[in-house]
């Protein structure tokens, strides 16, 4: 039997979920198919609310990882790293790519947020990012992502995200017909950023214009806690036509996106890229309306695969819902929204791709 040749992942998986973690469980369970995989696990938030703070027990646990990667690289053929492109995660995650290129062994950095350029402004962090990256191979989610490494003398691929198979559900046969109250559906862990209060002054405008709605908010907290949620309902007047589920298993996730009639992703938070939870809303015969910024556009191609609002918009929001409600190209656009899912988000699609990229990188080395 041929030997595998070994490689080596550093990433975040569940839990806390979100989406990157989610993502590089798939990565890991492709790769490992192929590869004599070596997975170093870079667990340092418990919670969703620890993700993006600073403590001394992360610096200790970065060390430890540091101290792991100098044990694994002398044996090993390429580093696949998650890589993070902003705050202290992305200097950390720097020095395990310099100390890649110590031992010479090539390291795939998977972006799955965005910032880069922000981390590059002066002349000296500019210096840092284009010694880091340079010769190293860099995972996009898509083409509007490109400008994240302008000017940085790396390889470039894209690959999608993915879904699960069983995210997919039967292609309905009949045309979209809304309920009445319209049953509007807010899925994603709650933080300011990923637009939920752009949502509730969305949904305070259609009760004033008198459309009646249902709306479920799903997720678990991050930088909004229950009583923070409550008294946002109550501010905007909506509360009794509000249920909040709390954080969801999959089996409720379904449950969730078989009730709606429209999933509301009104995102604004700067490192969003390609969100899970649009992709998943869209493989469940949901139709979306979401913000036009990140990859999204690319998903959500307005008019054909869903709807886009600018974000912190929510009167355009509220119009794009209203429009929605009367409107029978929504079940052609759920339709093409779901057959593109099947096309181009399949689990098996971004397996192939992932191992072929690693496997030509290998190959190289």
């Amino acid at each position: 039997m041929t030997k595998r040749p070994k490689i080596i992942a550093m990433v975040q998986l569940p839990p806390p979920m979100h989406g990157a973690a989610k993502m590089n469980q798939f990565a890991i369970d492709a790769l490992a198919k192929d590869f004599d995989l070596h997975v170093i696990e870079m667990r340092f938030a418990r919670t969703l609310s620890d993700v993006s703070k600073f403590s001394v027990r992360k610096i200790a646990l970065a060390f430890w990882f540091f101290l792991r990667l100098i044990w694994a690289l002398p044996r090993s053929k390429a580093l696949y790293i998650c890589f993070a492109p902003s705050g202290f995660a992305y200097y950390r995650d720097c020095i395990y790519v310099l100390l890649a290129k110590i031992f010479h062994v090539p390291a795939i950095l998977h972006l799955h947020g965005r910032g880069l350029p922000n981390m590059r402004r002066s002349k000296w962090s500019g210096w840092f990012q284009k010694a880091v990256l340079k010769g190293q191979t860099v995972i996009l989610l898509g083409e509007s992502l490109r400008y994240e490494i302008d000017g940085l003398n790396c390889q470039s691929v894209f690959i999608h995200n993915c879904l699960s198979d069983d995210a997919f559900r039967q292609k309905p046969t009949e045309p979209w017909m809304p309920h009445n109250p319209i049953r509007l559906l807010w899925l994603s862990n709650l933080f300011y950023a990923k637009g939920v209060e752009t949502l509730l002054k969305a949904c305070s405008i259609l009760r004033t214009k008198g459309i009646a709605f249902d709306l479920t908010i799903a997720g678990a907290t991050g930088d909004i806690s229950e009583t923070d949620l409550v008294e946002l309902l109550e501010t905007f007047q909506i509360r009794e036509q509000t249920t909040c589920l709390g954080p969801v298993s999959d089996n409720k996730k379904q449950a969730a996106f078989e009730y709606a009639d429209i999933f509301i992703f009104p995102s604004h938070y700067a490192n969003e890229a390609q969100p899970l939870v649009v992709l998943e809303a869209m493989a469940a015969n949901v139709p979306v309306i979401t913000s036009d910024i990140a990859t999204l556009p690319e998903v959500v191609r307005g008019g054909e695969t869903g709807r886009l609002c600018k974000p912190k918009d929510p009167g355009q929001l509220a119009n794009a819902i209203i429009t929605a409600i009367n409107s029978p190209e929504t079940t052609l656009m759920r339709d093409a929204a779901y057959q593109m899912c099947q096309e181009d988000f399949s689990n098996e699609r971004f397996a192939n791709r992932l191992s072929r990229l690693v496997s030509s990188i290998v190959e190289q080395s």
